[in-house]
């Protein structure tokens, strides 16, 4: 027994070769996440547009900087619609229709015929647009998008984009740390709105939203690419042909998994990390998949960086892309970004 205990004893005591390093100091800080509009921070201005008239068109245009720490996706919307109806000439509708409070002018009276309208917001068609620039300094977008364009074909009110509730935000896109976005927005009052909109006048606040790129629990973020128009405007076609990236934000490789619906069935497609200018050369292959008889398109993968930054993504036709460049463009098959992604290799 005695044995024994001296046996552990001298085990415990053993000593190997061995050496300490110590690492002093290590700190963990949070990034600021912070917008000036028009170098404004905080922003407290207004915009006013006054006299519009059936077929003229205000506008308002800002400037929005990213002043803080980290890449930010912006958004807006428009809230607290409230109506007024100015009554320069005191014209009073009673004489017409008996407790119908004073309007602007006899025809607008008459055309309500006692039922007083207030939806302005329905007759005012609206243009929305943005340019992405990387810095104070660069003379050419980076990215833009026509987010809202009146041409005739799928027209949208402010009524249709934004509601009443005040709760439908409209995504404008990624802006990098030191780059800034030109938000071009014009205000197109219907030519077919008639009388009874004589006078009339709509107040409504408007929230410039940034948000950090929104991140799931192992640091991923997202970017939708969609089946645009053709060239300058590359408006949104909301129809069904869409797709979800999601990806590492922070990672030693692009890590990326997508899921989608393209045009093409059973067609080979190149999820494409696109630098411009045409035809794209420079740009880098991230992965190609199959569409299904369906068109879905689900698939993952992990790319070295090299370049990738701030940029575009897209998902075009595996027979449009050469060997480093683009070979050919059929855009009606394609799915491109809506905003750019941001990758930093760590």
């Amino acid at each position: 027994m005695i044995a024994a205990v001296g046996a552990i004893v001298v085990g415990a005591t053993t000593a190997y070769f061995s050496d300490t390093e110590t690492s002093i100091g290590n700190t963990f800080t949070a990034g600021t996440i912070d917008i000036a509009i028009d170098g404004k921070n905080p922003f407290i201005d207004h915009f006013d547009i006054g006299d519009l008239k059936p077929g003229e068109v205000g506008y308002i245009n800002f400037n929005i900087q990213n002043v803080g720490q980290n890449p930010v996706n912006v958004s807006k919307k428009l809230y607290d619609f409230t109506y007024t109806d100015s009554n320069p000439t005191g014209y009073d509708c009673s004489q017409l229709y008996s407790g119908v409070a004073d309007t602007s002018s006899e025809p607008e009276c008459v055309a309500e015929a006692g039922t007083v309208v207030n939806n302005v917001e329905t007759q005012i068609l609206y243009d929305l647009s943005v340019e992405v620039y990387a810095s104070d300094s660069a003379n050419e977008p980076t990215w833009w998008q026509t987010i809202y364009a009146v041409d005739g074909t799928g027209d949208k009110s402010l009524y249709d984009v934004y509601g009443t509730a005040g709760t439908q935000y409209v995504a404008l896109g990624m802006i990098p740390v030191g780059g800034h976005m030109l938000v071009t927005q014009s205000y197109h009052f219907s030519a077919n709105a008639g009388n009874v909109y004589q006078g009339d006048g709509l107040t409504f606040n408007m929230e410039i939203k940034a948000d950090q790129l929104p991140q799931g629990a192992e640091g991923q973020a997202t970017v939708t690419l969609e089946n645009k128009t053709a060239g300058p405007e590359y408006a949104i076609i909301a129809d069904g042909y869409q797709g979800v990236l999601t990806y590492k934000t922070s990672n030693p490789t692009f890590d990326f998994s997508f899921t989608g619906k393209v045009t093409q069935n059973s067609t080979q497609y190149t999820l494409l990390y696109a630098v411009d200018p045409w035809p794209q050369t420079g740009s880098k292959v991230l992965g190609t998949v199959t569409s299904g008889t369906g068109g879905d398109v689900v698939f993952s993968g992990t790319a070295t960086p090299g370049d990738i930054t701030n940029g575009k993504v897209w998902l075009v036709l595996s027979s449009d892309w050469g060997t480093n460049q683009m070979i050919g463009w059929h855009q009606a098959d394609y799915l491109l970004e809506t905003g750019l992604i941001n990758y930093v290799q760590n």
